[in-house]
């Protein structure tokens, strides 16, 4: 039986690569393997074959999507999938092919796939030397982008040892608080933020750190990174990779920015693979051709899943850009050449801002907008994604009138980063897109949007009484509409209030009609309870007269 699979799954993955792949075959496959339950290797194979995206294309054409998904989850769980038999499953493929670049100046250094596994699995070994019996290490990373920070997470992910990617942004206190309650036994700090932060918090902790870059100022009970390697326990790799759970808190992504103690996000192997099938089928002209110049930290959703396991999912190469400062970002792009581009919108307005000071782009020619575009981008940009605040529609309808497909998306680190997504070629102005596959959409009586799917986390560590799971649903707190399956987000929960005449105000609606006003820096409107509104606008003096 097994051999049978094979050859058939082969047989089908030379009929993808040469685009002449066809859904019933797929759909046969999937079928006689749920039926005939083959060996995890078989699953696997298949697996395989469909990250491919000719496969993407034809199960999206066909309208499968949905379907699809929920047996790729099914075979996920069942067969033991995990980001360690993903990564393997790449280096064998795309073994020469570059998997990583890190810009320094002018000089880029690369790495292969092959060259990557091959890392992974030396840093695993180092890794591993941790366990002792009854006592588990869990890994905190406290670094800037880098290739051994992007390594320490893989390596962890691989080989399932909890791993958790710390803000840069966070408080003393807040680190503090998740040092403490994810008991990390093992902190890897790179960069002169976090040895300041783990400084400032250090006489308060008995952990073991481990420095990614220079050690000189960094306090407590250092290593360095040469130490680290040399403490290697070997292991085989097969039998290592069979031990990884599937529903096992792998690892916990801490929110920042709010005055309260951050909430840490727990996921399994099955939330972060069966993610990545799913933004595939959403992008199936993605691959392994493209290229992702990546800034985004790794310490946030979007950053870790979508660019680093996104572009080794789909086996595309992975930029390290210098640094996020917008005149480094258009130097990278020169020397990066990227085909995909993800960003806050503040990127793609300067983008839109640097193309504009030729002069007015009402009256150029297009060829010239397009000449300008390809400059400043390397010339190779087809597609971007702005998410995480609110973007003029006229610059999404710019760059998608000259050759960039840029798409709006809404997220949440609770799913794993992206809920729903502009479909290609159907951008509607202020619209966040259409919910992405694999995931379920509902808006409550007060159009509080509520999620659920195989990504999104079961539930917040250490806190089994938070009120926004229930039922089933997580709860957004996020107020949206729907209009032909287009979602458009309106205002928070939380900041919906009544005024004295009982009317139903969303102060978001009021504050965003003050957004392209130079003069205005921010704005803040105020009534909960009252008789009536009142707008506090706080002036740009720099935009005065």
């Amino acid at each position: 039986m097994a051999q049978e699979f094979q050859s058939r799954i082969i047989e089908l993955t030379d009929s993808a690569l040469s685009d002449s792949i066809t859904a019933d075959a797929l759909i046969r496959l999937v079928n006689d393997i749920e039926n005939q339950s083959p060996p995890k290797e078989i699953i696997h194979l298949f697996l395989e074959l469909a990250h491919l995206p000719s496969v993407a294309k034809i199960i999206t054409a066909a309208g499968l999507t949905d379907a699809w998904l929920k047996q790729i989850c099914n075979f996920i769980s069942k067969s033991q999938y995990h980001v360690g038999s993903l990564l393997k499953q790449r280096a064998d493929r795309y073994s020469d092919k570059t998997a990583f670049k890190m810009i320094s100046g002018e000089n880029v250094n690369e790495r292969t796939y092959d060259q990557v596994w091959f890392d992974i699995i030396q840093i695993g070994k180092s890794i591993i030397s941790f366990e002792q019996p009854e006592k588990v290490p869990v890994i905190g990373l406290l670094t800037y982008n880098q290739y051994r920070g992007a390594l320490i997470d893989l390596a962890c992910l691989s080989f399932g040892i909890r791993v958790i990617p710390i803000p840069l942004n966070s408080t003393s206190d807040h680190l503090n608080f998740i040092l403490k309650q994810a008991e990390i036994s093992h902190l890897f700090i790179g960069g002169k933020t976090g040895i300041q932060l783990w400084n400032d918090v250090q006489a308060d902790h008995d952990i073991q750190v481990i420095a990614l870059d220079a050690s000189e100022t960094l306090r407590g009970q250092i290593s360095d990174w040469e130490s680290f390697l040399d403490r290697e326990q070997d292991f085989h790799l097969q039998e290592r990779l069979d031990l990884v759970p599937m529903d096992w808190t792998v690892s916990i992504m801490y929110t920042s920015g709010t005055t309260a103690n951050p909430k840490g996000i727990i996921f399994n192997q099955v939330n972060i693979v069966s993610k990545r099938f799913a933004r595939a089928l959403a992008l199936p002209e993605i691959g392994s051709q493209d290229t992702f110049l990546a800034y985004l930290p790794l310490f946030h959703t979007f950053g870790r899943y979508f660019e680093l396991l996104g572009s080794l999912y789909w086996g595309a190469t992975y930029v390290f850009a210098e640094s996020p400062a917008f005149n480094s970002l258009l130097k990278d792009f020169k020397i990066s050449q990227p085909t995909v581009f993800i960003s806050i919108p503040k990127r793609w307005a300067q983008l839109y801002e640097t193309i504009e000071e030729g002069g007015s782009l009402d009256a150029a020619d297009k060829s010239v907008i397009k000449s300008k575009i390809n400059e400043l981008t390397g010339g190779q940009l087809k597609w971007g994604l702005s998410a995480a605040g609110y973007l003029d529609p006229d610059i999404f309808t710019f760059f998608q009138d000259h050759g960039i497909k840029l798409l709006s998306g809404y997220g949440m680190t609770e799913a794993t980063g992206g809920i729903t997504m502009t479909p290609p070629n159907d951008y509607i102005p202020d619209s966040v897109g259409k919910s992405l596959p694999g995931i379920d959409l509902q808006l409550n009586s007060d159009g509080e949007l509520c999620l659920q799917g195989s990504y999104v986390t079961a539930g917040y560590f250490d806190d089994h009484d938070s009120s926004v799971f229930r039922e089933g649903w997580f709860h957004t707190g996020d107020i949206f509409e729907e209009r032909d399956g287009h979602y458009f987000i309106l205002d928070r929960k939380k900041d919906i209030y009544k005024n004295s005449r009982g009317q139903t105000i969303a102060p978001q609606k009021i504050e965003n009609l003050f957004h392209d006003f130079d003069l205005v820096n921010s704005v803040f409107l105020v009534g909960d309870g009252r008789e009536f509104n009142t707008v506090l606008i706080w002036p740009n003096h720099e935009n005065s007269l």
